[in-house]
């Protein structure tokens, strides 16, 4: 069984609190709980109105309010295929993920998308070291890739599978690896040196923070697991590189910061990505 999918007692009804998309509501359960719910054309329901359970093909609690925004951005052809990844990935690895993993990997695929059609590729020179620690993973995210291209009708580079693989390893609720430093605390230290670095503020509640944010959090993570992925894409490291300064040397103090506190050393590709993500993060704001 999935383990984003709700049953209700009693009540066969969701209250409506508003639309979000024409697929999607976020409305009040039968327990008085918050939830956004998905299912075809419910958002044509109106706020107050009752939706019917049978109308409901999915459910989400606990979600952020920066959630929202990636939930009302990015179509919808690619939260259900990322839904789809993530029930297959549950079943096949008998793990548990947080509900709003689903979430967090429709974003991904967004970002995957736009880099394909920006060309962006970048070199994953440790991809054979990643089948030798995690087999069953990796062979999932190369299905994942053909999922992919059949949901939604494009076909990502075959080195993209370890990013998904980094994705199914990065939050499994284990307990037996708890965290031992607070990523909350290290993400608003990084957010504060964009800050004063382009003296704008940032709306923690925006879409375009929740995006920076969550790449900033696989990133601590595979810091912290020893996952960090290496490149040898020098000409676009470079190129980024004299093309945004000013995100560049952000993005380079962001790393020394991180390498800081969690005794590591950030690689290049990672410099690279956070360059792409400080870039969009204040190029929106400004």
């Amino acid at each position: 069984m999935s383990i984003l999918k709700s049953f209700f007692k009693g009540k066969n009804t969701m209250k409506v609190i508003r639309n979000i998309n024409n697929n999607i509501a976020h409305c009040i359960d039968s327990k008085g709980r918050e939830v956004v719910v998905f299912g075809k054309g419910i958002g044509f329901y109106k706020a107050n109105e009752d939706i019917p359970l049978n109308k409901i093909n999915r459910t989400f609690y606990n979600i952020k309010d920066s959630d929202y925004g990636v939930i009302r951005n990015i179509p919808t052809n690619i939260v259900n295929t990322a839904i789809y990844i993530i029930d297959m990935v549950s079943d096949r690895l008998n793990v548990t993920y947080p509900s709003s993993k689903a979430i967090s990997l429709a974003d991904h695929l967004q970002f995957a998308i736009e880099r394909k059609d920006k060309n962006i590729y970048l070199e994953q020179p440790l991809l054979q070291d990643m089948y030798q620690l995690y087999p069953e993973e990796m062979h999932i995210a190369e299905e994942s890739l053909e999922i992919i291209h059949k949901m939604t009708g494009v076909k990502l580079p075959n080195k993209e599978a370890g990013t998904l693989c980094l994705h199914f390893i990065a939050d499994q609720l284990d307990e037996k690896k708890k965290e031992t430093f607070d990523t909350a605390q290290l993400s608003e230290d990084c957010t504060k040196m964009i800050e004063e670095d382009f003296s704008i503020g940032i709306d923690r509640d925006s879409f375009n923070y929740s995006r920076f944010i969550t790449h900033l959090d696989y990133l601590i993570r595979r810091l912290a697991q020893d996952q960090q992925i290496t490149s040898e894409n020098t000409s676009l490291f470079d190129e980024l590189k004299a093309s945004y300064p000013k995100s560049y040397d952000c993005a380079a103090k962001i790393a020394g910061y991180l390498g800081e506190k969690l005794d590591k050393k950030i690689d290049d590709e990672e410099i690279l990505y956070l360059v792409i993500h400080i870039n969009r993060l204040v190029s929106r704001i400004e």
